[in-house]
């Protein structure tokens, strides 16, 4: 069987120990070529080459600010990636699980970290959602799920109708835990980013829960997150 020359190439880059850590660090955001040394304890000389078939391999890319050139995550199917493999491998790192998109994220078209946990677990804890004894695996809705997803603004009626799963108990990479993926969590999500509940953290997968959000999200689901 011939192999794709590219993925063989991608594998290879994600093979090593130090250039999988540099991802995992700018899962959380850009970083200069000081900072990615400090959470990888490498010297530049060492690191710089791993940062060379990174970019080679279009895993990462790079801008100049001042003098400084700011290392981040090539696109989005980059993190995609890195999350996949999280959610295969198991857990984060610690230097993830402690920043910005362990506490919220997206997750495809979806929200993830511990508020898409929390939430999960809410829609459960209503019988929106049936307990998931599988994850990942499909979600089957509750009995009173028509209530409770009228209060968040997802028509289930226009949800069923979409040609993709219908909902999904999504792992979650840091958390280890269920949230709500598939056409539903997509629903969800947007609904939530349409009310202004959840706005995007510029230039990383992290999503910042507002103050209307907040008490939204403790009104209707009785989740509160510190």
């Amino acid at each position: 069987m011939d192999a794709n020359p590219r993925l063989l190439a991608l594998t290879r880059a994600l093979a090593d120990p130090l250039r999988l850590a540099v991802l995992h660090r700018l899962m959380t955001g850009p970083a200069t070529v000081s900072e990615l040394m400090a959470v990888v304890g490498a010297e530049q000389s060492r690191l710089s080459n791993h940062l060379a078939l990174l970019r080679e391999r279009r895993l990462v890319r790079t801008t100049r600010q001042g003098r400084h050139v700011i290392y981040e995550l090539h696109d989005a199917a980059v993190g995609t990636l890195v999350e996949a493999l999280g959610q295969i491998g198991g857990a984060a790192p610690r230097t993830v699980k402690s920043v910005a998109i362990a506490h919220a994220r997206t997750c495809y078209d979806h929200l993830a970290g511990r508020l898409g946990v929390a939430m999960f677990k809410a829609l459960v804890d209503r019988r929106a959602v049936k307990h998931q004894k599988d994850v990942p695996g499909d979600v089957e809705l509750g009995p009173q799920a028509t209530p409770v997803f009228e209060t968040l603004g997802v028509d289930l009626d226009v949800v069923t109708r979409e040609r993709r799963r219908f909902a999904t108990a999504c792992l979650d990479w840091t958390e280890r835990q269920p949230h709500l993926g598939g056409a539903l969590g997509a629903a969800l999500w947007a609904e939530l980013v349409a009310r202004g509940w959840i706005v995007r953290r510029p230039g990383t997968r992290a999503v910042v829960l507002t103050a209307a959000g907040g008490r939204g999200l403790r009104r209707t689901l009785g989740v509160a997150l510190e």
